[in-house]
């Protein structure tokens, strides 16, 4: 799985923007905050925005999720080896989680994303990806999150959104397959090196297209929600996506661009006026 795919997560109604440094545990089940924070990088910033309600089951899903991708790629630094090390106690809280129905969906579409990633490119001189299954790989790996994500919102916070559930779901699904696609473009030459070819040259404008294309509907997404903080939240991995995608664009043969971790606190700040 590309990148840091997850969810965005909300922020409690009428509460202002205060970030909390750490969010409260609920009775139910008693997830290590710092192991999520260690693994999840910049998302934990979107993470830690979350309303109480749905912030467990959306960081839970997230922690289970990297940990297949990372079992599928090796872990690399401590804090993976530790997330594989506690897969036991982790699939634990899957189990003591009121939303597992949910989360346990989310997280076998997810594998199956994973499972036809490593199928896909195991066999060497792998051809590229076609359309057809470049949106399905997006769709299992990221799609799925934005659609978990308003699904849990919907459950938690009624009212959240001014647009209806099924149309929500259908924009949530872009979301996640806009930031998806940021990430393939932007790593394309690196995956290239492996033998994973996602997009080819000449599918790469069609590709930046239809990556802005999703982000467009990001934005009517955002802009729907009703909770500030949701909006906050679910607005700074989208402004990444987008200065990451303009980088992209303007630099097509620079392998690897991002934006600098001080970029990242100015679009934090940001996000709260979105």
């Amino acid at each position: 799985m590309k990148g840091e795919e997850g969810t965005l997560r909300r922020g409690d109604a009428g509460s202002g923007f205060a970030v909390s440094p750490r969010p409260p545990v609920s009775a139910s089940l008693s997830l290590d905050w710092n192991l999520l924070k260690r693994v999840s990088r910049s998302f934990y910033l979107t993470l830690r925005l979350l309303p109480g309600p749905v912030r467990e089951p959306i960081s839970l899903a997230y922690l289970l999720a990297r940990g297949s991708d990372t079992e599928a790629d090796g872990a690399a630094t401590d804090a993976e080896k530790e997330l594989l090390a506690r897969r036991q106690e982790i699939e634990g809280w899957l189990a003591a989680s009121p939303d597992r129905a949910e989360i346990g969906k989310v997280w076998t579409t997810i594998q199956d994303g994973q499972r036809f990633d490593g199928e896909r490119f195991g066999g060497g001189n792998s051809p590229p990806l076609s359309a057809e299954e470049l949106d399905r790989y997006t769709y299992l790996v990221a799609g799925c999150v934005g659609e978990f994500w308003t699904g849990i919102c919907a459950k938690k916070l009624p009212g959240f959104s001014r647009r209806p559930l099924e149309e929500m779901k259908e924009l949530g699904v872009r979301f996640g397959k806009g930031l998806q696609l940021v990430n393939i473009l932007r790593d394309r030459q690196a995956d290239a090196r492996l033998g994973r070819v996602y997009v080819t040259d000449t599918q790469f404008s069609e590709q930046l297209r239809l990556a802005r294309e999703h982000l467009d509907a990001a934005e009517i997404y955002i802009r729907s929600l009703t909770v500030r903080r949701l909006r906050a939240a679910c607005a700074l991995p989208f402004l990444m996506g987008c200065e990451t995608l303009d980088l992209v664009q303007k630099f097509p043969d620079r392998a690897g661009v991002k934006i600098s971790r001080n970029r990242v606190w100015f679009l934090l700040f940001r996000g709260f006026f979105f």
